[in-house]
């Protein structure tokens, strides 16, 4: 009996010296819980080294084609390096995010058209790299509550699963403002169009006999253009300008013979342009720009405060003397106080033996094209009436000349047909409206 109770209290002494022995090995190392992944922390997954930081960013999202219109993303930073010996990358399929309500948020198309439309920075984007190589992104995620969140990593291949569990309070405050309106020197954004109107005004005056507004004035100011989207775009045809009183107001790019920036097409990707936009002034006050392309989800508008100061307009001089030059259609032309005489002698003509008067002309071709003055002119005598063309009566009249190329010099004569002294007027016109007058006085001696 004693060796059976000697038994006995060896045994239980066993057993509890084992039990000991089991939660030593649990106080040095052994099998225990580990420690939860929470954002902040580094963790490895299927041959990566994962960081999902704690800066979270929030936005909305955006699109005219979608019912996510106007949803609110959240995004994670992700810091991801390949630590295996071959190529990898953390893909899409392996993450899974369940809402606060444990429902997936991710096994939908609205995650891969969120993921899609912030490809530029997501990490899904980034695809694989390199062993050693680290590569930088954003996981972005369909807003549903606030709560906690939970993201799921599964390779589904083997058995290789992570959890982050996080508590999200949506900041809306921190959603980017959706900004509308416009100053002078602000640029606004269309679909990665960038478009910026300069604070330089200035001003002209219409000279065009064809149009309605000839003599009207009219403002004009830098506009930067540049092309940050992956497409060529142009300026955009939806454009509008109202003026003070709210009234559509034209451009006269036509009507003063100028590109403009509205003529602005096709601008490469990359590729940056200045030109001017040129407005039909209708009045002092605020002119408004406005934007209403079908790719933007709001009008855009520019405020331009505009007033005229007679000061400003610039002074266009249209009435000559002799040996003044003045530029008429591209030509610099001078008409110089070299006065010579001939007699017409045409026995058959009422203007047999009249007089004429021959001053010698200058003729530059200013402009980019072959172009002539021909028929361009007039001679008034001192009684204001038009005088007959003797063209046919004398060489190397004016009239006569042909056409210039560009940058060439014409040496003429100007034959003016004498009636008696006084002031003769030479007035040169064209349908631009930039009609010049030269006064010649002259005296018969």
């Amino acid at each position: 009996m004693r060796k059976l109770s000697t038994l006995l209290a060896i045994i239980l002494s066993m057993v509890i010296l084992l039990s000991a022995c089991g939660d030593l090995e649990g106080l040095m190392g052994g099998d225990r819980e580990e420690e939860p992944v929470t954002l902040g922390k580094t963790f490895e997954f299927d041959g990566l080294e994962i960081t999902l930081g704690r800066n979270i960013g929030f936005t909305k999202y955006r699109s005219h084609h979608s019912e996510l219109d106007g949803a609110y993303v959240f995004y994670i930073p992700a810091t991801v390096t390949n630590i295996s010996d071959s190529s990898n990358g953390l893909e899409m399929w392996q993450v899974t995010v369940y809402s606060p309500g444990g429902v997936s948020l991710t096994d939908t198309n609205n995650a891969y058209e969120i993921e899609h439309a912030y490809n530029e920075d997501s990490i899904f984007s980034v695809g694989n790299v390199q062993p050693d190589v680290t590569k930088q992104g954003n996981i972005y995620i369909l807003y549903d509550k606030d709560g906690e969140y939970i993201i799921e990593l599964n390779n589904h291949i083997e058995e290789d699963e992570i959890e982050i569990r996080f508590d999200l309070t949506f900041d809306f405050n921190a959603v980017p403002e959706e900004k509308t309106e416009f100053n002078l020197g602000e640029t606004l954004d269309i679909a990665g169009l960038e478009i910026t109107f300069i604070n330089d005004i200035s001003w002209g005056t219409i000279r065009n006999n064809w149009s309605d507004n000839n003599g009207e004035h009219y403002f004009y100011l830098p506009v930067s253009m540049r092309n940050n989207s992956d497409e060529s775009k142009g300026f955009p045809w939806s454009f509008e300008i109202h003026g003070p009183n709210g009234q559509l107001v034209d451009t006269v790019e036509w009507e003063i013979e100028e590109e403009g920036i509205k003529r602005a097409n096709d601008l490469v990707p990359g590729a940056s342009i200045q030109e001017n936009l040129y407005i039909l002034y209708v009045g002092d006050g605020e002119y408004t720009f406005t934007f209403s392309d079908w790719e933007l989800y709001d009008d855009l508008t520019v405020s331009v405060p505009i007033t005229l100061d007679p000061d400003d307009l610039p002074v266009i001089q249209t009435e000559f003397t002799l040996n003044e030059t003045f530029v008429f259609d591209d030509f610099e032309v001078t008409i110089k106080d070299d006065i010579d005489w001939t007699r017409i002698r045409a026995r058959w003509s009422d203007l047999h033996n009249r007089d004429v008067a021959i001053f010698p002309v200058t003729v530059h071709n200013i402009g980019e094209s072959t172009n002539g003055l021909g028929w361009s002119f007039k001679v008034y005598g001192p009684n204001g009436i038009e005088l007959e063309r003797i063209t046919f009566y004398v060489e190397d009249d004016l009239a006569s000349s042909g056409d210039i190329r560009p940058g060439a010099v014409l040496e003429s004569k100007l034959h003016v047909l004498y009636e008696e002294d006084g002031e003769y007027v030479v007035e040169f016109t064209d349908f631009r409206g930039g009609d010049v007058q030269v006064f010649i006085q002259i005296t018969k001696d």
